[in-house]
């Protein structure tokens, strides 16, 4: 497996993940590692406390996207993001973990989770525009 981090955290090196500490900790063409520190601006029930939804969608679609991002040296757009939200992320750092299931000519698959201090609070799965 070729390791592709670089590329990718250039190209993934946004605003929205400067501004959040979102960091591409590993990447390849067949894997991601992301990591998005804990801060209470993220919390979406204040009640639980529960990390809101949509913080991990968003770590999902990034891990997801980074194999790809990586390996082909240019942005992937998200075609499809499916996430199955497991049990709450709590007041802990998360972190993604993709594995890429196929990559067509024009498409990509991969199978996501995303880990809230170590347990797995979410499962996703992401299919990526590959061709331009």
């Amino acid at each position: 497996m070729t390791d592709v981090t670089e590329t990718a955290r250039e190209l993934l090196d946004l605003p929205f993940h400067r501004a959040n500490d979102i960091e591409v900790v590993s990447a390849t063409e067949e894997t991601a590692h992301t990591r998005w520190p804990f801060d209470k601006s993220l919390v979406g029930n204040p009640e639980v406390p529960a990390v809101h939804g949509g913080v991990i969608s968003a770590l999902a679609d990034l891990t997801g996207s980074a194999p790809f991002v990586g390996s082909l040296g240019r942005y992937t757009p998200t075609i499809d993001l499916r996430v199955d939200y497991l049990t709450h992320a709590g007041e802990a750092e998360l972190e993604g973990f993709a594995e890429v299931r196929g990559r067509g000519e024009t498409v990509g698959r991969v199978n996501i989770v995303v880990e809230s201090g170590g347990d797995t609070c979410a499962k996703a799965r992401g299919v990526y525009k590959l061709a331009p």
